[in-house]
């Protein structure tokens, strides 16, 4: 007995004076790296790095408890080279210098910044780092490798934090599976309960929105609940790549639960993809307000309800949908975005793989034309009609003026933001300006202006009633001197609705009539109908519009012959 008192003493001993030996630099940077080949381990320098995150936290979490202000106004800066690292703690309070398990956690600690990205070699700084070219992965897989069984609960978990920062990691690995009713965890005074079986990727309890996670992906997480992430917190979520994560139940990206903060939630630049549930194959909702703005959610799968969102929430509650996509490339008989008794979408320029246009501004269903599906590059091509589709009002609205798009290019690279994740980079031939349709006086007026052209012929006015199928109406030459302009130009083109096809023809008198409010109004629109009916060219024409909506581009052509869409816009009649 006297003989393993002693060494246990010794053990402590050892601990202490390991962990006396973690030393921030000057600039109150700890440096971590996998690999790191001799050096005092102290985290001081890259040639001095911690072996293990794991480790640099636990000593955080150490001064933390010993003083909950000891960064108060300050913070401290953790350097992670790229690698593989995994837990080695446990999350709860009383045992977090202990290997427990499954319940292991890297575990994130007020004012303590988490930058990954860092190369593993050299003395990189912050304009070295890339995310993605130096992966730093948190994995959960600390059992048989490739095992989910034996897997930790959940990779990294945030709880009551603020003025955080999570940037440039990738959190894989998570196995949420347990029952629900388990022994409380608790963190910073706070006993978490009910949390093993969601969130296999991250579990953020009670943050404020001063806890900013960036540049990260959560990819290759399992759970009951939440594969990806189990949010019930106001923290704010911005460049984020949710992919291939797993609920047997609810939200296979990111489940948005009822017990967090009753204000509004907002997600920005974020691609969802991969992901499966029965419910929200990308998202789940209980909330009061989710803003999702500049989002891509594609190619996920549900296999109830909303393939890639799916609102379970009160009476009230709404989700937001501004300059997003919600797209599968094989749709089926389950909704892509649906709801609890019918709660709302407000839907503002975004594309939505919808049986109707999505009512709002600047909605369209037709097929965003990513640049390669099966490769998974959802770039936009030349020909989306995401590009320059969006509102940059709601964009700036977000306050994401100095957010890059999510391959890290300026946003607002033409005259319109585009929607989406990312922001096409293409030089256009022509840099289109104003641009609206109206009816008025039985014309359609065309109106558009360019600010610049190069090596540009001539326009085609293009009809759709769908947004999918078009119809060239006009064809109208340039009037820049042979083709280049470096002014702004002023175009206008009307056609009498007479000198349209049938079905355009039908659609705009048909909507006259149901405007009419006379009796004699409605038997004059008659009359013009049958004089319609017969003069109507032989164009091939559009058919009937149930839904009283129209749309309209413009298609550029060069003089090779090449030829671009603009923005897609609604026929407003005056």
């Amino acid at each position: 007995m006297k003989k393993i008192c002693s060494l246990l003493l010794l053990s402590l001993c050892c601990t202490a004076v390991l962990q006396a030996q973690v030393t921030p630099s000057a600039e109150k940077i700890l440096y971590v790296k996998k690999n790191v080949s001799g050096g005092t381990g102290n985290g001081s320098s890259w040639a001095n790095a911690i072996p293990e995150l794991a480790d640099a936290l636990r000593w955080a979490r150490e001064q933390y408890i010993a003083n909950n202000n000891w960064l108060t106004g300050d913070s401290l800066r953790i350097f992670i080279a790229e690698g593989t690292y995994k837990p080695l703690y446990d999350a709860d309070n009383s045992r977090y210098q202990s290997d427990g398990g499954r319940d292991n956690a890297f575990v994130a600690i007020d004012r303590v910044y988490l930058y990954g990205g860092f190369p593993a070699t050299g003395n990189p700084g912050m304009n070295e780092r890339n995310w993605k070219t130096y992966p730093t992965v948190l994995s959960g897989d600390i059992g048989v490798p490739n095992d989910y069984a034996d897997n930790v609960y959940h990779v990294l978990i945030t709880v009551n934090l603020q003025n955080t920062r999570i940037d440039g990691l990738r959190i894989t690995g998570g196995m949420a599976n347990a029952p629900s009713l388990q022994t409380a965890i608790s963190i910073k005074s706070t006993n978490i309960g009910h949390t093993r079986n969601g969130g296999g990727g991250l579990f953020a309890v009670f943050d404020s929105n001063t806890l900013k996670v960036s540049n990260v992906e959560i990819s290759g997480n399992r759970a009951d609940y939440a594969g990806g992430g189990d949010i019930r917190s106001a923290l704010s979520l911005s460049n984020i790549i949710v992919r291939n994560n797993t609920a047997t139940e609810w939200g296979g990206g990111f489940y948005f639960a009822a017990m967090g903060p009753t204000g509004s939630y907002t997600l920005t630049n974020t691609l969802f993809t991969g992901n499966t549930a029965k419910y929200g194959g990308a998202i789940i909702s209980q909330i009061n307000a989710l803003a999702l703005v500049n989002t891509t959610i594609v190619n996920n799968t549900a296999s109830l309800g909303g393939h890639g969102i799916y609102h379970r929430a009160t009476p009230g509650a709404q989700i937001t949908l501004a300059n997003s996509i919600v797209w599968n490339s094989v749709p089926n008989a389950v909704r892509i975005i649906d709801s609890l008794g019918g709660a709302p979408f407000a839907i503002s320029y975004s594309i939505v793989q919808t049986a109707t246009v999505p009512a709002g501004t600047g909605n369209f269903n037709s097929d965003p034309l990513f640049t390669n599906v099966a490769g998974g590059d959802y770039t936009l091509s030349d020909a989306s009609p995401a590009i320059n589709g969006g509102s940059n009002q709601l964009w700036n609205s977000a306050n994401n003026i100095d957010v890059l798009d999510l391959a890290g290019n300026s946003r607002i690279a033409g005259n319109a933001i585009d929607m989406g994740v990312f922001e096409s980079q293409t030089v256009l031939p022509v840099l289109f300006g104003s641009w609206k349709a109206t009816i008025k006086n039985g014309q359609l007026v065309f109106d558009w202006s360019t600010e610049t052209e190069v090596n540009n012929d001539h326009f085609l006015i293009q009809l759709s009633q769908d947004g999918v199928k078009w119809t060239t109406v006009q064809k109208i030459p340039t009037l820049a001197a042979g083709g280049n302009s470096s002014i702004p130009l002023t175009y206008q083109s009307s056609i009498p609705l007479t000198a349209l096809s049938l079905g355009v023809s039908l659609f705009f008198l048909g909507a006259m009539a149901f405007k009419s409010r006379g009796q004699m109004h409605a038997i004059m629109t008659a009359a013009l109908l049958f004089a319609l009916f017969l003069s109507c060219s032989k164009k091939e024409p559009l058919s009937n519009i149930g839904d009283g909506k129209l749309f309209a581009r413009l298609m550029q052509v060069d003089k090779d012959g090449s030829a671009r869409a603009s923005k897609i816009i609604q026929v407003v009649q005056e």
